[in-house]
């Protein structure tokens, strides 16, 4: 009897040690497992950080490429390349921690710039016009190429408004002066009305959230350039500006504020001058605008003393957009 009590005890003292065992194995495999899934999942993050990172620096910087290697995060580490044109972006990242590698690769399509419409060599739109025009200023909605062609697109009004009233009040104010000179589509003096229905703000705040140039108000003379026919720029000017000199640039301009173009002063592309107050426009230079000058503001008075020329250009315009970068992507693709 006690010697089978005893080989019963032993037994069951066996079977426990087994199973205790199988116990602390299955709690180390447990553990391990657990660690594996955390490190796997701070690599993963770390992989899609490393592309978001990337995907902001390339909205700021629209010409980023090539590779950018061990770039520390999380404790890990990753790496990205950046390859492709705008239309067919490739961006791999390989993600790294405590030995754990992670890839994500993701596929996407720079969006174009989204240009204003166009309705003339000027545009004004404003619930208050005032003009002051001396001097032999020229306003063209004939098509014309930067340098002074003949182009070979359909000619627009040299003025465009949004009402009739200041239709009137331009070809009346115009008549005894410069109507001559105001020249394009629709008889002499060329000034139209249009009916707009552009959310303004919004325009010039998507064109402001993908500037290339930000410079505060204040007078700029020559040497500054703002963006060149083979690299146009966006540019938006914080406030009121004085441009003068021989200043030049291609692209578009954002200006919330006032403008005053003194000097040669030329630019290639659309000027965009808006504001919820007064806009006020002096033109004291003998420099050009080829493309679209846009004035917006619950009160826009222009006054000219010199010999500028605002001509209409397709060539100018058509180059901004074929050349311009946008600074929003579309997600095609994301593989993990």
């Amino acid at each position: 009897m006690g010697k089978s009590i005893l080989i019963v005890t032993i037994g069951l003292s066996i079977i426990i040690g087994l199973f205790i065992l199988k116990l602390n194995a299955n709690s180390k495999e447990g553990l391990s497992v657990t660690v594996h899934q955390f490190e796997s999942t701070q690599a993963r993050l770390i992989a899609n950080s490393g592309i978001e990172t990337y995907l902001e620096k390339m909205r700021r910087n629209k010409t980023l490429s090539g590779s950018f290697s061990d770039q520390p995060l999380f404790g890990g580490k990753y790496s990205i390349n950046i390859s492709g044109p705008d239309s067919n972006l490739v961006i791999r990242s390989i993600g790294e921690f405590d030995g754990v590698v992670h890839e994500s690769v993701v596929k996407a399509t720079r969006s174009p710039v989204q240009l204003p419409s166009v309705y003339g060599a000027i545009y004004v739109s404003s619930t208050n016009l005032s003009l002051n025009f001396n001097g032999n200023m020229a306003i063209d909605g004939n098509d014309t190429n930067p340098g002074g062609s003949e182009g070979s697109g359909t000619s627009l009004p040299g003025i465009t408004v949004d009402s009739q009233d200041d239709s009137a009040y331009i070809v009346n104010t115009l008549r005894s002066k410069i109507s001559k000179e105001i020249q394009g589509a629709g008889g002499t003096p060329s000034v139209s009305t249009v009916d707009d229905s552009l959310d303004w703000n919004e325009v010039t705040q998507n064109l402001i959230f993908a500037a290339d140039i930000t410079v505060p108000s204040g007078t700029y003379t020559a040497p500054m350039t703002f963006g060149t026919t083979a690299s146009p720029k966006i540019t938006y000017v914080t406030g009121d500006v004085t441009l003068s000199g021989t200043c030049d640039g291609d692209g578009i301009m954002i200006i919330n504020g006032n403008l005053n173009m003194a000097g040669q002063f030329t630019y290639r592309g659309i000027i965009i001058v808006y504001g919820n107050s007064t806009i006020d426009t002096k033109i004291a230079g003998n420099g050009g605008i080829y493309g679209s000058t846009i004035l917006v503001g619950s009160s826009v008075n222009i006054q000219s003393t010199g010999n500028s020329a605002f001509y209409y250009s397709t060539q100018a315009i058509k180059n901004a957009q074929s050349n311009l970068k946008s600074s929003r992507f579309k997600i095609t693709s994301w593989w993990e």
